[in-house]
């Protein structure tokens, strides 16, 4: 029979007019009661609790500035006499120390409050560093940042390394995860809200980011016929990267009222390094942008005055690479061939200066040694030896 949708409640158990006791209502009745403790479910804990469930009891408790405060006791009897003991504590005055406001400290709040932190300063790379961490936070999950271990964040070097469902990660970009994730932990225990960075013993992985890629003559041409035509600006795009050494979104975001052709120079307002700089135009730099109508504020654009984006010219750059049937080739890679072609007998001091990098250690990516530079030193030598052994005799006969 069902229950009468009406109930009387007496002073003792409430029950349906037919005398049976609703099931729900037993279970309220049954449930703790006790103030100040609960109990937090985990496969392996030392602790039963409702229902049969293994996990710890936990006490929680506020000190006298209305700061929560949670700790692990282990049994449910524990767990009370704890919360008593701290709730006389806090009656009494007593100071607690700092470490216990550090206990349930989150490993996705640190993130939060470190990203709060860049995007002030790191206007431009705020965005990536934001999902950089956001991947490290799916991985390590949202756990304690004190129960943190060297061998969670070596866990965490295999993860990374299996990338993308279609590519693998390599140790270039796996450290930088990792140097954002360290940064992280450097500002917590700097605020004091950790005792210890967990990356204390714990390597960078060894990078090996050297290109030898070189541009053939043959493979320039192949190149840039398999470019679109259309933007008009697309191919006096990658001229002029290959002309100057610039960045993509540089070039990108240069202006016409940036150019100064007395100089023969373009002002950068905003690069990499967040700074304003000048990028040195070549002859050919100049012809380039003398041959391109002006269609909008920007110097490379669309028809309508769209300027041309990074996306867009990765991606056009990419299947003219695929349709030229050459092989390991990127955008960037043209900022490399400009800088070998422009260098001549320059000193590495003078091709970091070109290429605006903050030290020469940067340059020496774009600058390794190639055969003809090998071929080149050895000529010079013989011909330096040549010449001295020549003096040497004539000042012998004289």
């Amino acid at each position: 029979a069902t229950a009468p949708s009406a109930c009387v409640r007496t002073r003792s158990l409430p029950y349906c007019a037919c005398g049976l006791v609703g099931t729900k209502i037993i279970q309220i009745l049954q449930r703790p009661t006790v103030r100040g403790i609960f109990f937090r479910a985990r496969p392996h804990g030392e602790a039963v609790g409702p229902q049969g469930k293994r996990g710890e009891w936990w006490a929680r408790w506020y000190d006298a500035d209305g700061g929560e405060h949670r700790e692990k006791a282990g049994t449910k009897s524990m767990a009370l006499d704890l919360f008593r003991r701290r709730k006389t504590e806090v009656r009494q005055s007593v100071k607690f120390p700092e470490t216990m406001r550090q206990r349930d400290t989150r490993l996705k709040d640190l993130v939060a409050d470190y990203l709060d932190a860049i995007r002030a300063s790191q206007v431009k790379t705020a965005g990536v560093i934001a999902r950089r961490l956001a991947v490290v936070v799916g991985i390590l999950g949202n756990v304690a940042a004190n129960t943190v271990k060297a061998e969670d964040l070596e866990r965490l070097k295999i993860k990374l390394a299996t990338g993308t469902r279609t590519e693998r990660r390599q140790p270039a970009s796996i450290n930088r995860f990792l140097q954002d994730l360290k940064a992280v932990f450097c500002r917590a225990v700097d605020g004091e809200k950790l005792d210890r960075n967990p990356f204390n013993g714990v390597d960078l992985l060894t990078e090996n980011n050297r290109r030898s890629r070189e541009l053939t003559p043959d493979e320039e041409v192949r190149l840039f016929e398999r470019i679109p035509e259309t933007p008009q600006a697309l191919r006096p795009y990658f001229r002029f990267l290959l002309a100057t050494g610039a960045r993509a979104s540089e070039a990108c975001g240069l202006a016409w009222q940036a150019l100064l052709w007395t100089d023969g120079a373009a002002e950068l307002p905003e690069t990499k390094a967040g700074t304003k700089q000048y990028l040195i135009l070549s002859a050919e730099a100049q012809t380039i942008l003398r041959d391109l109508p002006r269609l909008g504020p920007r110097v490379f654009c669309w028809p309508d005055g769209r300027p041309l984006t990074v996306d867009f010219t990765t991606h056009a750059f990419r299947k003219a690479v695929v349709a030229a049937g050459s092989h390991d080739l990127r955008q960037h890679d043209l900022r490399a061939f400009a800088i070998r072609r422009l260098r001549g007998g320059a000193n590495l001091v003078a091709v970091s200066a070109l290429l605006r990098h903050a030290s020469t250690r940067m340059s020496e990516r774009y600058l390794h040694v190639t055969a003809a530079d090998l071929r080149a030193a050895v000529e010079a030598g013989v011909s330096r030896a040549a010449h001295e052994a020549h003096e040497e005799k004539f000042l012998l006969t004289r």
